[in-house]
């Protein structure tokens, strides 16, 4: 008999309680029994932001999804809505002014919230990704993820800088 079973276990979100520990962590009691350190993983990261929600312990163990987090009490919703927040920052880049490449790093010259930042992307095919709904998401060698939601609608110059890169 195969043990490995797939299985899938839906958390109830009336039985769910998220909140911080003190060292601001986020921590998950199911049911009253406090399941400690937990993190939410998106299934869906761009397209359900807020449903089909993986909630893992700190070793990385399932506990269960929560299928759409506006099920939650309003105390839990803003805890688990704030911890997302951070884990899939990801600012927009409004306009592309500049891509040099120099021994196989790529700088970026970019404008996020009218200001102008700076990044390096290495391995440019693994780390410039199209999504289903058109947009591009940039990873920078530091981790850091950035957007540009809609490839057709940012200005041609930033279009025709990024072309080369887009396979």
């Amino acid at each position: 008999m195969n043990d490995n079973k797939l299985s899938l276990e839906f958390l109830k979100p009336d039985k769910c309680s998220f909140s911080f520990n003190p060292n601001g962590f986020l921590v998950l009691s199911v049911d009253g029994e406090n399941k400690g350190r937990v993190k939410l993983i998106r299934s869906y990261p761009y397209s359900l932001t807020d449903e089909y929600i993986c909630v893992h312990d700190i070793e990385d163990n399932e506990i269960g999804i929560i299928r759409d987090l506006k099920e939650l009490d309003k105390i839990s919703l803003d805890y688990a809505v704030k911890e997302l927040q951070n884990r899939y920052y990801c600012p927009t880049i409004t306009s592309v002014k500049n891509i040099k490449e120099r021994m196989g790093h790529f700088y970026f010259d970019v404008i996020i919230d009218g200001k102008e930042k700076s990044f390096t992307v290495r391995d440019i095919t693994r780390n410039l990704r199209s999504t289903s709904e058109n947009a591009l998401l940039i990873f920078d060698m530091d981790g850091n993820r950035y957007i540009i939601p809609d490839q057709e609608k940012i200005e041609q110059k930033s279009r025709r800088l990024l072309e080369p890169y887009l396979y």
